[in-house]
């Protein structure tokens, strides 16, 4: 499938229509000068004045929502008086564009074809493969990637048909938008290889017909990119070493350089010079944090700790470390890549050529880039068994990281609205496009019209049944993935801060060893906790290391309170067996802390895992105070105390049940000794596997 793709791009690439520059900052958007527009306004009228409208309504989407779809309401209330379609269909274009720049993609896909279908009513070709762009561009935020293509392969149908001079509907600037496109598609799904090919077509072609001089630059800078990304670090290096010869005639030029600088000295850290990475990243830091420039100098000087670190120069580490996280402190208070709001007008990173920064995107990069700086300080300060800093730092990542994971959840719910839309809209599309054949078909058959149409209804009501049936077992797989999310999200442990006042008490009582050893048990659960929090499967030897792991703290905090033994049962394979996460923890929890903690005496836990069938049969078993005890215990503590760690289980085995099509049974005891009094508590559930 690849390289038809190449071929197709390379050629049309070469069968160039016009010569196209563009001066504006960004390319392949509509951007104008909102101010000049605003004024020339006053004077206008009619159509006119409903074109300007939708320009500053377009211009305005990317960073003031609310004053760009006011504008927008105007232009569409005047088309529509006016009956005048070019602009209404202008106008809820960019309700479109409002839609996508806050996220709403089911929303914005639906006003981009809504205004494709009128364009195309009026013969608008061009503009409709340009609306296609857009559309598929919303697939590729969504995650859509095979709508992706199938959108980018319609655009090029679209762009290289002919109008009804003879001549070809798109430009080169339509061409070269799509192979932009298809380049960072393809390096998003790993394919850097793909991508090259296309990246150097452009460059080609851009020198060839004058391309503008920062469109190039980003070009040759992602040229170095995928070498480094394809394994080939001396190409990347020479295309990067090229991109800094670029003449800096604007200020783009200027940030992007100083950008390269910084990518450069990745790449020889990345192949052991360090000394070159440090020359590199050092004068990037210096030139994007005097000017403004808050993320890439925040990158250059997380990058430099880096550096340092892996030389041993703890004192210069934890300098640009510390730099790294003030950098980082002003992106999260001002929410911007920027110190300075005109700098958003400049291309700095590449992508800001095609597609300016939003509000929603540059939080969720700054809240990735704070977990990434977070445990590379953890590991540093830990490596120097400097704990307390290790320890806020650690609990600095934990919070980042659930403030990206909340973020993931939402995006992930848009992402499946998104598809589950669009695959609506395509049966439409084909509902209707079968209509319109059997019409024709009614027409040309008039003869046999009452036999077409028994066919045609029977046609219909075996295809309904087919659709409806279909619609219902996807609908219900997603509802049952989506409520087993949710109710994952809901398993936090809670024993996480109690473990840090643990290690907080290790260090004021000078006890580094037992600290040390604590902190790095506790860091390596959380990491398992956090990794498997986001998994419908994992592997059954890390689900009982996590156990084994959460056992071993809880011992030291409770000072060995209680004793345990976990057997597993030697006919399962426990590396390839993939059991769902974080079933067992819950019932662990309340052994130790209603069981065991009001026993007198030591506490005994037993954990048994065996197969049952189709099954593994999950039987956690202790001799702790019983539930009839432990609930008295904590209603008088605590009066309106409600323990729902057992009903989510049950409803997670209950959505597990569903989906595998398994009965899954949980069943809790209460155990007695010869005398009926309570003896402990059993508890036995079995878990759905698969290999």
């Amino acid at each position: 499938m690849v390289k038809p793709i190449i071929k197709i791009v390379s050629l049309f690439l070469f069968l160039l229509f016009q010569s196209t520059s563009y001066s504006q900052v960004f390319q392949d958007i509509e951007w104008y000068d909102v101010d000049s527009l605003k004024q020339r306004l006053t004077d206008q009228e009619g159509t006119e004045k409903v074109n300007t409208l939708n320009h500053i309504s377009a211009s305005l989407s990317f960073e003031d929502y609310a004053l760009s779809k006011q504008y927008a309401d105007d232009a569409l209330l005047l088309a529509k008086k006016l009956n005048y379609q070019e602009g209404v269909a202008a106008a809820i274009r960019n309700f479109g564009y409002i839609q996508f720049y806050q996220g709403n993609y089911p929303h914005a896909l639906n006003y981009y074809w809504e205004s494709l279908n009128i364009y195309r009513s009026l013969g608008k070709e061009a503009i409709a493969g340009r609306i296609l762009e857009d559309i598929a561009t919303s697939h590729f935020c969504a995650k859509n990637v095979q709508k992706v293509f199938e959108v980018i392969h319609e655009a090029m149908r679209t762009f290289t048909s002919k109008d009804e001079h003879g001549n070809p509907v798109g430009n080169v600037r339509d061409i070269s938008t799509l192979n932009i496109r298809m380049g960072l598609v393809y390096r998003t799904i790993g394919k850097s290889d793909t991508a090259l090919s296309i990246y150097l077509n452009y460059i080609k072609t851009g020198e060839k017909h004058h391309f503008e001089i920062t469109d190039m630059l980003v070009m040759t800078g992602l040229v170095g990119l995928c070498y480094f990304e394809t394994g080939n670090s001396d190409s990347a290096l020479y295309y990067f070493h090229k991109a800094l010869e670029f003449p800096e005639v604007n200020p783009s030029i200027k940030a992007m350089n100083s950008d390269h600088k910084r990518r450069m000295g990745g790449i020889f850290f990345a192949i052991g010079q360090p000394d070159s990475a440090i020359f590199y990243l050092t004068a990037a830091y210096d030139w994007l944090s005097r000017s403004g420039y808050l993320m890439q100098s925040q990158k250059a000087a997380m990058q430099l700790g880096e550096v340092y670190s892996s030389i041993n120069d703890a004192t210069k580490a934890g300098f640009f470390f510390n730099r790294s996280e003030a950098l980082l402190d002003e992106m999260i208070e001002k929410n911007s890549f920027y110190r300075y709001d005109s700098l958003k007008y400049t291309v700095s990173w590449g992508r800001d050529l095609y597609l300016p920064f939003t509000r929603q995107v540059m939080r969720d990069f700054i809240y990735d880039l704070a977990v990434q700086l977070y445990d590379k300080m953890y590991r540093f300060y830990l490596a120097r068994n400097e704990l307390r800093l290790a320890t806020r730092y650690m609990l600095k990542y934990t919070q980042a990281r659930d403030t990206v994971m909340e973020f993931g959840r939402n995006r992930e719910f848009i992402e499946i609205q998104t598809k589950f839309e669009t695959e609506q809209k395509d049966k439409e599309i084909l509902s209707l496009s079968q209509d319109n054949v059997l019409k024709k078909a009614e027409l040309e058959q008039s003869r046999w019209i009452a036999v077409g149409l028994a066919g045609v209804a029977i046609l219909i009501v075996f295809m309904a049944i087919i659709l409806i049936r279909q619609n219902r077992l996807k609908n219900s797989q997603q509802t049952l993935l989506f409520q087993q999310r949710l109710l994952r999200t809901q398993m936090n442990p809670h024993f996480l801060f109690n473990s840090l006042a643990s290690i907080q008490n290790f260090i004021i009582k000078e006890k580094p060893e037992m600290a040390s050893d604590y902190l790095s048990r506790f860091s390596k659960l959380v990491r398992q906790i956090l990794n498997n929090s986001v998994e419908e499967w994992v592997p059954l030897e890390d689900e009982v290391e996590s156990i084994e792991n959460y056992l071993e703290l809880q011992k030291v905090r409770y000072r060995n309170m209680f004793e345990y033994t976990i057997e597993v049962n030697e006919a399962i394979d426990q590396e390839t067996t993939l059991v769902p996460p974080m079933l067992a923890q819950p019932f662990i929890e309340n052994s130790i802390e209603h069981g065991f903690k009001h026993k007198e005496g030591k506490g005994y836990m037993k954990i048994t895992l065996k197969l049952n069938g189709k099954l593994i049969r999950f039987e956690l078993e202790d001799d702790g105070v019983g539930r009839n005890k432990a609930l008295q215990l904590l209603k008088s503590q605590d009066k309106d105390h409600r323990s729902m760690s057992t009903e989510i289980t049950r409803q997670r085995l209950k959505v597990l049940s569903k989906k595998t099509r398994q009965k899954i049974n949980l069943s809790i005891v209460d155990l007695k000794d010869e005398l009926g009094e309570a003896a402990g508590t059993k508890v036995v559930f079995d878990i759905p596997y698969k290999n």
